[in-house]
């Protein structure tokens, strides 16, 4: 992937999971458009090699023939951009780390309760061909922790499901091997025997991609991250959710239940575990919760 992707992933994330107004997207669309092409083409190229020298350089010329206001927005922009390359390890470092910050910086991943999530599961339906492959991609994200880009990437053969296993080429081409719980099996194999044989014979050209659309082509990001947003609304949740969403209650629920960070690092496929610490607020929660239910100072907190 590259920047022109990566600012399309980070508006669909607003989009979906932040509950950015329409107008917000719009302007952070064109104020990180035209960052993009004010950057020499060696840093579009190689975007690891930003500095914020960089990044103030651009605000600098915008200083000259926008308002104030303007500025200040694009810097969010910008600050936002790179705190979710960041955080979903595009980038090493964050050359915005100096810029003022924005809600995005200090927000912790967004996840589902694990009442919210069985109230997603529950309210997916179990026929149809379009249902059923629903129903696999919300149990595939939520059971293994995928990226959208993994999970858009993935080919039919890369399951055994008769191993309970399946592989994911990551970033950097990096792949592991990941498990795949039970209730998750059952639903891509239901997938795979009763839906997307007839979707994939829809298309003049068939593919090896796993999930399909209506037309038997290959699902987009895009369409991952409508899709999501469209069954969040039928479960009647009030959170906004994504495939980041469901990547993140994955690793929050696996530290919830005594998972060590080592062996989540590897499941999420991070690179480095400071990456997956930003977890570890699940045991400052948990100790919050013990302390508010058991001291007699405290009080009771409602359950996530």
């Amino acid at each position: 992937m590259g920047v022109d992707e990566w600012l399309d992933e980070f508006l669909d994330y607003l989009r979906a999971e932040t509950g950015a107004a329409a107008a917000t997207c719009a302007a952070y669309s064109r104020d990180l458009s035209r960052f993009l092409a004010d950057l020499p083409l060696r840093l579009r190229r190689q975007p690891q090699r930003l500095r914020p020298r960089d990044l103030e350089r651009h605000l600098g010329r915008l200083r000259e023939t926008h308002q104030a206001s303007s500025v200040e927005r694009a810097r969010a922009a910008i600050r936002g951009f790179f705190v979710f390359l960041h955080a979903n390890e595009y980038l090493p470092e964050d050359p915005a780390r100096r810029l003022l910050g924005t809600r995005l910086e200090s927000s912790l991943p967004p996840f589902l309760g694990r009442r919210a999530m069985r109230q997603l599961l529950a309210s997916l339906p179990e026929t149809g061909p379009l249902a059923l492959r629903n129903r696999a991609i919300v149990t595939l994200l939520y059971a293994c922790g995928l990226r959208v880009g993994e999970l858009v990437g993935m080919d039919v053969d890369a399951l055994r499901l008769d191993l309970r296993i399946v592989r994911v080429l990551g970033k950097g081409s990096k792949e592991r091997v990941l498990p795949i719980a039970e209730s998750a099996i059952e639903s891509i194999a239901e997938y795979l025997d009763a839906s997307r044989p007839d979707l994939a014979k829809r298309a003049a050209r068939r593919s090896a991609r796993l999930f399909l659309s209506k037309n038997g082509r290959p699902l987009d990001r895009h369409r991952i991250y409508r899709l999501l947003g469209q069954l969040a609304r039928k479960a009647g949740l009030a959170a906004r959710i994504g495939p980041h969403t469901l990547r993140h209650s994955f690793a929050t629920h696996l530290v919830e239940g005594g998972a060590d960070l080592r062996s989540v690092q590897d499941l999420l496929g991070h690179a480095s575990l400071a990456t997956t610490q930003r977890y570890t607020h699940v045991d400052r929660q948990r100790l919050r919760q013990l302390h508010a239910r058991f001291h007699p100072r405290g009080e009771t907190p409602s359950e996530p």
